[in-house]
């Protein structure tokens, strides 16, 4: 029987035009956080300069950080919805037909908007008994929470009406289709079969599990609802909720709602994410990529692959001041592709080079993996950085020879452009070299310790919008630009970062990290067969999971096993993301492969497969000699010590 659609699509069309001013709303309140990420910049910098030129830093300058983050952070958090930027595996979602899409999309909707709920609930219990008891942000300072957890709720209740409103715009589709009622039954109905068995599996009377077989399978609960293309983030949140609540009651459950929005988002130590990835943004859209490009095809184009070449170069010079590899593959796509075409070059190669070269961001510092790598586990963030770049430069070589080879036994694959004078490859360093000099000052002032990671970070950032003023590249749209997407960036990856803080609680709680090291000790295997266990593992998930997610779920597990065996820990660090990003490029799912088709839908998908396949059998082989040679890793970091 089908449903007549007219009168109730009526009336959600007129709940959704009510929720878009919260939308226009929220679009205010991410300007106002715009703003304040760059005060943070200014008033970090500020601070580094007063600190170690005139010994006089800024009285609790961390302080002020810690709160215009929470302000910043959540002010811009719900603009996320908008624009689509949440975390999610569409590995699935995107191969279905529109109404069992749509139904699976209302479903993760629906779970969300009660996860996000929860965390709202808690918050607004916790702000009373806050202001009543004159809980402190700090006794340094002695700013109560109250009005920053007030912060928080307003900007959870803003995302999660959006998330509502969207959810009513999937009810609205599915309605329009014509559905029957059992189709509806099934779209309400299997979130409240989900909230019953969650209330059964709470009562743990009912069962008598050991905690790390719970805590196995709150793992395989994530992966699933992963895998059905909810948010990492809620989807994290939601399984720590009811598997926390299994083991340790309701109460510590709700209790870490209430406590770990404001502790993770309001660190200083965290901070530091948001200054790489603005100065990332500010130097993409001062255009310094298009410089990288332009100066590796002055300097390499007239070569057979030249242009190939030219853009893994270029995607290892982006790497440098980007970091993450979906950045890359949307720079390169728009930049050489077109290039490439321009003199003829097949498309597998052309393809393969922008897809391949850019798994280089996040080995080639300043890294965010990395960056996050080193919170997580306490490990040398500079060590990291040192770590990767010799990895990051000797897999770049490595597809410098396969474009080379692969041209050599087929000329028309990629044919040479036109030779630059020497001049013309001269004056590309006048646009390069500025940029040089604020990675070096950076990367090195973090190593040698000058400066902190955090620190670093700010000074990046304001270098980056100098330079762009400097050299004209940033006017009021692109500054504006370069700032909408990194507020974006930073609040997805900061409520993700809050899921991946209450699911770390949980798996520690659940005792899993010395389960799996005893489970490996139990094989009676070597030392590094377990680490190549472990790399399998990794390089299997990277294939659908987002490096970061893997660094944030994967590595508080695995790092102790690791250290406990006897490796070295930056090696081991730098190999584990080279690994999850080898991931990301590999047959049949990968997604950076995917992303680069979703950007270039003209291209089928068996092209970039194909242009792919050499590049990965290359990165496997750096990883090969990585293992038999761990001093590739290691040399750069001990040498500078």
């Amino acid at each position: 029987m089908e449903l007549e659609a007219s009168r109730p699509v009526g009336g959600l069309s007129k709940v959704i035009r009510v929720l878009d001013k919260v939308g226009v709303f929220s679009r205010w309140t991410n300007m106002i956080g715009l703003a304040i990420f760059v005060i943070i910049i200014g008033f970090t910098f500020t601070d580094v300069i007063l600190r170690y030129l005139f010994n006089s830093p800024v009285p609790n300058g961390t302080l002020v950080v810690e709160l215009m983050m929470i302000v910043a952070v959540f002010f811009a958090l719900a603009h996320t919805q908008n624009e689509k930027a949440h975390v999610s595996i569409d590995v699935i979602t995107a191969r279905l037909k529109p109404r069992a899409r749509l139904t699976l999309e209302s479903i993760t909707h629906l779970l969300s908007l009660v996860t996000l709920g929860l965390v709202i609930w808690q918050v607004l219990l916790e702000i009373p008994w806050v202001i009543e008891n004159n809980i402190v942000h700090s006794q340094a300072w002695g700013i109560n929470k109250g009005p920053f957890l007030v912060i928080i709720a307003i900007g959870c209740t803003c995302l999660d009406l959006l998330i509502l409103r969207d959810f009513l715009v999937k009810i609205r589709e599915l309605s329009h289709m014509g559905v029957s009622r059992s189709h509806w039954l099934l779209v309400f109905g299997i979130p409240l079969l989900l909230a019953g068995l969650a209330v059964v599996w709470i009562q743990s009377d009912f069962f008598d599990l050991s905690l790390p077989v719970v805590g196995m399978l709150g793992i395989a609960v994530s992966l699933l609802l992963f895998l059905s293309g909810m948010p990492i983030a809620f989807a994290l949140i939601l399984v720590s909720v009811v598997f926390v609540a299994h083991i340790k009651g309701g109460e510590t459950a709700l209790g870490l709602l209430r406590t770990e929005p404001y502790r993770n988002v309001g660190s200083y130590n965290w901070s530091v994410m948001a200054f790489f990835i603005l100065m990332g943004y500010f130097c993409f859209y001062a255009r310094f990529g298009q410089d990288l490009y332009k100066a590796a095809n002055r300097w390499f184009g007239h070569f057979r692959g030249g242009l190939a070449m030219a853009t893994v170069g270029a995607c290892g010079g982006l790497a440098a001041i980007v970091g993450d590899t979906i950045s890359c593959v949307a720079t390169m796509s728009a930049i050489a592709l077109p290039e490439m075409r321009r003199y003829g070059y097949n498309d597998r190669l052309s393809t393969g080079s922008i897809a391949c070269g850019a798994t280089l961001g996040p080995i080639i510092p300043p890294s965010v993996p990395f960056i996050v790598y080193g919170l997580l586990t306490r490990e040398s963030i500079g060590d990291l950085f040192m770590g990767g770049i010799v990895p990051g430069i000797l897999i770049m070589l490595a597809f410098f020879v396969v474009i080379a080879v692969w041209c050599r036994r087929n000329p028309a694959i990629g044919p040479a452009a036109a030779r630059s004078t020497w001049l013309q490859r001269v004056s590309t360093l006048k646009s390069g070299g500025p940029i040089l000099i604020l990675f070096l000052i950076v990367i090195g002032g973090i190593y040698q310790g000058i400066f902190t990671p955090t620190e670093g970070g700010a000074i990046g950032a304001f270098g980056a919008i100098v330079l762009g003023l400097v050299w004209r590249r940033l006017g009021r749209r692109s500054f504006s630009l370069a700032l909408l997407d990194s507020g974006k960036v930073i609040s997805m990856i900061f409520i993700m970062l809050v899921g991946a803080a209450v699911f770390t609680k949980f798996m520690v709680w659940c005792n899993l990290t010395a389960t799996i090291s005893n489970f490996f000790h139990g094989l009676g295997w070597t030392p590094i067969l377990i680490v190549i266990l472990i790399e399998l593992i990794f390089f299997a998930l990277g294939f659908v999971v987002d490096t970061l997610v893997l660094t944030l779920i994967g590595v508080p597990i695995v790092h102790p096993v690791a250290v406990a065996l006897g490796f070295d820990p930056v090696w081991f660090g730098v190999l584990t993301v080279v690994v999850m990003n080898l991931g990301t490029i590999t047959p049949p799912v990968a997604l950076n492969l995917f992303v680069l088709k979703g950007l270039n839908k003209e291209i089928p998908i068996e092209t970039i497969f194909s242009g792919a396949l050499p590049f990965v059998i290359t990165t496997i082989a750096a990883v090969i000699l990585m293992f038999a040679f761990p001093s590739i890793i290691t040399w750069l970091p001990n040498a500078l010590k």
